[in-house]
């Protein structure tokens, strides 16, 4: 019998992953609903937390706005807002 070992999800790591997928365009904006936030805020060291918080940033090393939407849906509690085509061209 394997013995289950869950792993805390890493919700910063996750999003900036999702934020920077291969192929998508660059994201300019993360909006994340206040819960989720407070969730990924109590578990990053807190130098890295007083840095998110500080510069309102998310990633690195110049890190993307973050925004709190209370009127994002539950699931998945963020969304990325990417630079249109034509930004990133000009």
């Amino acid at each position: 019998m394997s013995s289950v070992h869950w792993v805390r999800p890493d919700i910063a790591g996750d999003i900036v992953a999702f934020a920077f997928a291969p192929g998508a365009a660059p994201p300019r904006e993360i909006r994340i609903r206040k819960e989720l936030c407070e969730r990924m805020l109590a578990q990053m060291p807190p130098d890295e937390r007083a840095t998110v918080v500080g510069c309102g940033r998310l990633g690195s090393p110049v890190g993307v706005p973050l925004v709190v939407d209370p009127d994002l849906p539950v699931f998945p509690g963020f969304e990325v807002v990417r630079t249109r085509p034509w930004d990133v061209a000009a």
